[in-house]
């Protein structure tokens, strides 16, 4: 589902990531660790095409996310280190404007409601995201990445900040998508979490 072929992404002089290959079959789920630093969020923003490598390549269900993004990006969701989120909407507003972003076709209100009910926020649809938690953010953010059901789910350095219970949360939720036949690659620089 994930192929990853010596890539390689220099920034001048600098050398973020050294001929690094690995793959990642259909309903596994794999933690990518390191210490910070090392090229984790550098790898994984160029597997969703945000960023260029310098060579090799990245490929999400056999797509190459240079050749064919749009294609490429339809098969993932991705949660980076710190949410994309707006602040002055509310959470289903949000859920609603990403929706419409990925254009999706499913039946909108089910699967949003589907969605905060994995990720627990049902009781926090109709607050501004401003006025939550880091914990219910993150929450937030986890819920965009699963709009559109798409087939890969990347979790850059996701528990990050958050609690014990809500780290629990994040575990279990991972669980499921592994359950639903989802491929999850998440990041940490924290071995036990992996």
């Amino acid at each position: 589902m994930i192929n990853i072929e010596h890539l390689v992404k220099n920034y001048g002089k600098i050398e973020a990531l050294k001929d690094i290959s690995f793959n990642i079959q259909p309903g596994e789920i794999v933690g990518f660790l390191g210490p910070n630093g090392a090229g984790k969020s550098t790898a994984m923003n160029i597997l969703c095409g945000y960023l260029s490598c310098t060579s090799g390549s990245a490929k999400v269900g056999g797509i190459d996310i240079l050749e064919n993004p749009i294609e490429a990006k339809k098969l993932i969701g991705f949660l980076p280190e710190i949410p994309p989120l707006y602040l002055d909407m509310t959470v289903i507003e949000f859920l609603k404007f990403v929706y419409e972003l990925k254009g999706c076709t499913l039946n909108r209100e089910k699967h949003l409601e589907e969605i905060c009910g994995v990720v627990e926020i049902e009781d926090q649809k109709d607050r501004l995201i401003r006025n939550l938690s880091k914990g219910y953010r993150q929450r937030v953010g986890i819920a965009q990445a699963l709009v559109g059901n798409p087939p890969v789910i990347i979790f850059d350095e996701p528990t990050v900040g958050l609690d014990p219970l809500g780290a629990h949360m994040l575990r279990d939720i991972i669980r499921k998508l592994r359950d639903e036949g989802k491929t999850v690659l998440l990041t940490t620089h924290y071995l036990p979490e992996v």
